[in-house]
């Protein structure tokens, strides 16, 4: 007995994945995987290698979607010669359920999770060299852009690759910053804000200034190796010419392109699992995560007393950062990527023959809306609720006038005002939302119904086919078909029916919003706009309002989806499925309290992967 045991033990985990795959693989094998399987993926999805439970653990979220499709007859689809029975879908789903079931709940190894070596992206350099130094230009503004990562945001640190043009660029920029200072006496005096009176102190007080900036800007204390190469610098200039700001300018320069400056790194502990972030690594971990930016001398000071740690501490601290200005950033670059309002920067373009009153100024005011919204979730500490369904909103005279309202606030300030018209609440009914989802002639409710799924939901559809086709781009041509008509021909390809029969009615019911977010009644062509929509399982409804409150029946879906994309966000990794144990205790946390957004960004600061750091992904 005390040999078999340890046996057991040893072997148990083999034996849940071989139970895991005998329920499973044959039903794989039988249906799925001559679409979905090592010769042909179908929308990019395989099961050929869900051969173990660890397999099925790392896609989890594949395995949601199989389930929904299945449970729903939608997979495998009718044309299929062979169909599975009632009796081996219920063996799928239970198998597969079983498994989400032991993620959500934590019953599987848990871990911190890594970030790999993070560089500032072109938003962060610019909002650190602006706190670093004072500068009111965008030194980052040639840069290449940076791509998004997996959760779609661009500081995931496996996307932010390092180039030589981008070398060339971090230099051009740090010249361009410190000629800026010297050009302007309030700024250089900042700066250099102690000067030599005897030449034997110029070293002393050259040490003084750059340990100064050269500690805000690798973000922790400085070690005399960090310091080194700055003094030296400093020397050779003062020996080309003994002007004490002007050989200040090299070392300056030189502190810009340092790695210390431009990467963010975390330390390594040789022989452990997992261990916690030190107080300096978590300060740039809640300054980049609230503001974008570096930290500002209070979180600075707060780290070096090392008890930034400290629960109630950590608490003022978030609380205080939020209330500053600096705050907007989670707005602008968390909100802006994840719902995909930042499209109304430069990405968007209605046709301006067809939407002549789409101008620069309503395109900012349909940001400001979403920005400004999503501002005071935060500061205010509303419920994440009021993303979906709201009766107040931010606009100004010009918004006001597009939408239609009957009391319009005057001026091109951003106001908050209540709203009567329920259909409008919510980001369902901003126009930033309602264009960026749209074709540059027409509405799409396919874009919408997608964008639905994914951005709100967390349950993103799996991307068309190849031979999926095109619909028309513009829908006042349609053929005496009405362009709904036109997509119900689109979707009687059995490859695409299954989707879109999930997709497309969430569109409809949106349908009543044009392309540029104004109500409408009647269609390009004069035709009556038919916004009735069915999805699977009967459920019946036809405006945004009720899509809305189907919506906000899943709140618990939208409430885990922006828990996930909020630590990605802030950790800047994709989320693993051990992660998925931190979401479940967040939501279920915050929702006792009716998921306040204050509380939201408190639960994911205080949670294990944003304090701590795993050896292993």
């Amino acid at each position: 007995m005390r040999i078999l045991l340890p046996l057991f033990l040893i072997f148990a985990p083999l034996l849940k994945a071989d139970s895991f795959a005998a329920k499973t693989k044959p039903l794989f094998e039988k249906y799925c995987v001559s679409c979905h399987g090592e010769e042909k993926q179908k929308g990019g999805i395989a099961l050929h290698d869900l051969n173990t439970i660890e397999d099925a653990f790392k896609k989890h979220g594949l395995l949601e979607s199989v389930i929904d499709q299945v449970q729903h007859e939608e997979m495998p689809p009718d044309d299929e010669q062979s169909l599975p029975t009632q009796s081996e879908r219920k063996q799928l789903i239970d198998a597969l359920s079983e498994v989400q079931e032991r993620i959500e709940s934590g019953d599987i190894p848990q871990r911190a999770g890594r970030t790999t070596l993070r560089r500032l992206n072109r938003t962060e350099y610019h909002y650190t060299v602006r706190d670093l130094f004072g500068i009111d230009f965008n030194p980052s503004k040639d840069f290449p852009a940076d791509g998004a990562g997996g959760e779609g945001f661009d500081n995931m640190a496996d996307a932010l690759f390092s180039t030589p043009t981008l070398l060339e660029k971090y230099l051009s920029a740090a010249q361009e910053i410190i000629t800026a200072i010297y050009n302007d006496p309030k700024l250089k005096r900042r700066v250099i804000f102690q000067t030599p009176e005897k030449p034997e102190q110029a070293r002393t007080i050259a040490e003084k200034v750059l340990s100064f900036h050269a500690t805000l800007a690798y973000r922790r204390r400085l070690s005399e190796e960090d310091l080194l190469p700055l003094l030296t610098a400093f020397d050779r200039a003062m020996e080309e010419d003994p002007n004490f700001e002007k050989a200040l300018r090299a070392p300056l320069t030189a502190l810009l392109i340092n790695p210390r400056f431009l990467f963010r790194a975390e330390h390594d502990e040789a022989g452990k699992e997992e261990w916690p972030l030190n107080d300096f690594e978590l300060a740039a971990r809640l300054s980049y995560f609230l503001w974008s930016s570096m930290p500002d001398q209070e979180l600075f000071r707060v780290a070096d007393s090392g008890k930034l740690r400290d629960p109630e501490i950590l608490r003022a601290q978030v609380l205080r950062m939020i209330k500053s200005p600096k705050a907007s950033a989670l707005s602008h670059h968390f909100a802006g990527q994840w719902l995909g309002f930042d499209k109304m920067v430069d990405k968007v373009e209605p046709d301006k023959n067809r939407f002549p009153s789409f101008d620069l100024e309503l395109r900012k005011a349909m940001y400001n809306e979403s920005a400004e919204f999503f501002s005071h979730l935060v500061r205010e500490n509303r419920p994440i609720t009021d993303l979906i369904d709201s009766d107040y909103t931010f606009v100004n005279a010009r918004l006001a006038e597009h939408y239609g309202l009957s009391a319009p606030p005057r001026g091109r300030a951003m106001q908050k005002i209540t709203l009567t018209d329920k259909n409008r609440g919510g980001v369902l009914g901003m126009g930033s939302i309602l264009t960026a989802t749209s074709h540059s002639l027409r509405t799409s409710p396919v874009l919408r119904g997608v964008w639905i799924l994914d951005t709100l939901i967390g349950d993103p559809a799996p991307p068309p086919p190849q031979d999926a086709g095109e619909l028309p781009a513009d829908d006042s041509n349609t053929q005496g078909l009405t362009f709904r008509e036109q997509l119900a021909k689109h979707r009687e390809r059995p490859s695409c029916a299954g989707c879109h029969s999930r997709i497309d009615p969430l569109g409809f019911s949106l349908e009543n919003f044009d392309a540029i977010g104004r109500w409408r009644t009647k269609d390009v062509n004069g035709q009556l706009i038919d916004s009735t929509a069915t999805l699977p399982g009967d459920i019946e409804f036809s405006t945004p309002q009720e899509l809305k409150n189907l919506i906000m029946a899943a709140k618990e879906k939208f409430a885990r989806n922006l828990t996930r994309k909020l630590i990605a966000y802030a950790t800047g990794r994709s989320l693993e499925y051990y992660d998925e144990a931190v979401v479940s205790k967040i939501v279920a946390k915050t929702s006792q309290s009716g998921l306040k957004m204050q509380d939201l960004l408190l639960e994911v600061i205080e949670s294990r992967p944003f304090l701590n750091r795993s050896a292993t992904r």
